[in-house]
């Protein structure tokens, strides 16, 4: 286990020699046989009528077509669009998080790492802090979490948290105000 989403530090090396390990990694067969999260599917497939889902990864650009085989075995038919942030790639430019979620308009963000959270919370998104049955060494916060952020722990408060956001926001526009997000 690790307790920092940064290779570099687990491996003692610089970010060049970390980006290598890591491409290294996409091409061995281990990569394409991540499994999937217990209970993601079953939720998200119960969410898509009240949420328009659509991935923000942190992925490479080098990797994109794996990735999208791996959502379609996995994930068939539950994801609008996937957008890549290409971070940590030894070619092309990186784009963050919050402003992959800014362009495509996005309300919340479900992730399990630190910093991608504070971001996206600094620039007035709400973000599910996804630390799976408490054993996500990595999404343990060192200091305040913002506001905006609310950890989960499961698939099954991922849906509850979802749920009432789009309760709160569908309330809010009924009654003519504009939606606050809510609180979870």
């Amino acid at each position: 286990h690790y307790g920092v989403y940064d290779f570099k530090h687990i491996w003692g090396v610089d970010q060049d020699e970390s980006n290598r390990r890591v491409h290294a990694f996409f091409e061995s067969r281990h990569f394409v046989e991540i499994p999937a999260v217990d209970g993601a599917l079953s939720t998200l497939q119960r969410v898509q009528g009240c949420c328009n889902l659509e991935v923000v990864t942190s992925r490479q650009h080098v990797i994109e077509d794996d990735t999208r085989q791996w959502l379609g075995a996995h994930f068939s038919g539950v994801f609008d669009d996937v957008h890549f942030g290409n971070h940590f790639a030894m070619n092309g430019t990186s784009r963050k998080k919050s402003e992959i979620c800014d362009a495509i308009g996005a309300e919340v963000l479900i992730d399990d790492n630190l910093a991608y959270a504070a971001d996206c919370a600094q620039a007035g998104m709400r973000v599910l802090l996804f630390d799976f049955r408490g054993e996500y060494p990595w999404s343990k916060p060192t200091q305040p979490l913002h506001s905006n952020v609310s950890v989960v722990h499961s698939w099954q408060e991922v849906e509850m948290a979802l749920v009432k956001l789009s309760k709160a926001k569908a309330k809010a526009l009924s009654l003519g105000a504009a939606p606050t997000g809510g609180e979870l």
